[in-house]
């Protein structure tokens, strides 16, 4: 079972709290709150900007999972601090579960008190961006746009955006929050089994291929494939 992540100043939002309520808008302008999918289990995830290569990887791999989350009847909320203008690329491709939502003063990153680090980050200096130190970039070099991320970066205050921190909360149909993650470098986010986990048993995959974005169907593949050549040795 999750706990609350602590710190030495303060006890952090977390397992057991009430998902405090929001309402953003979409890349159309269309206003969105949170109070309004009770009765629903949401996924709400908190990337950086719109443009950061690593957070449009993480949008391509969620893609992965949003058809089996909408046969769970799984709400996803994919909150950017970037104006909506800059959702577009994000919200490509987006089933009518999934929401892409503007947060560019992070006013809903304080509330639920999504971390971010200074000291490292995808900084702007003398007009050129500096890659975050420790990222494996060949992965996200197809989602590098130099332009776009100059542009999603320009203007005062956006410093918090460069260096703001993923983190993943999983909310019941009670506005109850069950699991979180707070991420500690920019590239990563919850990992799928906490996710599967999260899904009603009734309503997980269920087919066993080995290709599947679900753990358990590919472990329960390789564990049938395993059986049928001892088998085929005997």
């Amino acid at each position: 079972m999750p706990t609350k992540q602590t710190t030495d100043e303060q006890i952090l939002l977390g397992v057991g709290d009430e998902a405090p309520d929001f309402e953003l808008r979409d890349e159309e302008g269309n206003v969105h709150k949170l109070s309004s999918f009770r009765g629903r289990r949401v996924i709400l995830s908190f990337f950086r900007y719109a443009s950061c290569p690593m957070c449009l990887y993480n949008v391509d791999r969620l893609r992965q999972q949003a058809s089996l989350l909408q046969k769970a009847e799984i709400v996803t909320l994919c909150i950017f601090r970037s104006a909506p203008t800059m959702l577009k690329r994000a919200a490509e491709g987006t089933n009518e579960d999934t929401y892409t939502l503007s947060d560019v003063n992070g006013s809903v990153y304080t509330k639920f008190q999504v971390k971010s680090n200074l000291k490292r980050g995808i900084l702007s200096m003398g007009g050129r961006i500096y890659r975050y130190m420790s990222a494996p970039f060949g992965k996200y070099s197809s989602y590098f746009d130099l332009k776009m991320i100059r542009k999603d970066l320009q203007g005062e205050g956006r410093d918090a955006a460069k260096n703001q921190l993923p983190a993943d909360f999983l909310i019941d149909e009670n506005g109850i929050i069950v699991d979180v993650f707070r991420s500690k470098k920019p590239q990563d986010h919850m990992r799928f089994d906490r996710i599967e986990a999260f899904i009603p048993k009734e309503k997980r995959c269920k087919c066993r291929k080995k290709d599947c974005i679900s753990p358990t169907c590919r472990e329960n593949y390789a564990q049938i494939r395993k059986e049928a050549e001892s088998m085929t040795w005997h």
